[in-house]
């Protein structure tokens, strides 16, 4: 891809890259709008809530915010394929995420619901 459509002051990655979890993995890949974490399953994404609440992912998290540096590209996490969770910068997350506790994250029920059934129906 090339950077013609950014203007030359913004920071432009494209992602492509396996993140090795304990007992799963996930794939995150970019395209020129959007940021796309895939797990196999719902557990994968469990598993990478837990490994992001550690003390050197929150001294990270910390050196983030007190930067400049600043993620504004949507992001949307899909289970198979299935959309269950995005954020977009700038807008609100909602009721639903805050009392889940997902924030930044807005969760997607329905596609949870599909997430999930797809996860058990084709287990491997």
């Amino acid at each position: 891809m090339t950077t013609d459509s950014h203007s030359p002051r913004d920071l432009y990655i494209e992602a492509d890259l396996t993140v090795g979890l304990a007992s799963s993995t996930l794939r995150i890949h970019s395209t020129d709008t959007v940021l796309y974490v895939d797990a196999r399953s719902v557990a994968a994404l469990r598993e990478l809530r837990a490994a992001a609440e550690t003390k050197p992912v929150d001294a990270l998290r910390t050196l983030g915010i007190e930067s400049s540096f600043a993620i504004e590209t949507p992001i949307v996490i899909r289970v198979r394929g299935i959309p269950v969770a995005a954020t977009r910068p700038g807008k609100p997350v909602g009721r639903l995420a805050e009392w889940l506790g997902t924030t930044p994250f807005s969760p997607k029920p329905w596609g949870i619901v599909r997430a999930v059934g797809r996860t058990f129906l084709t287990r491997e």
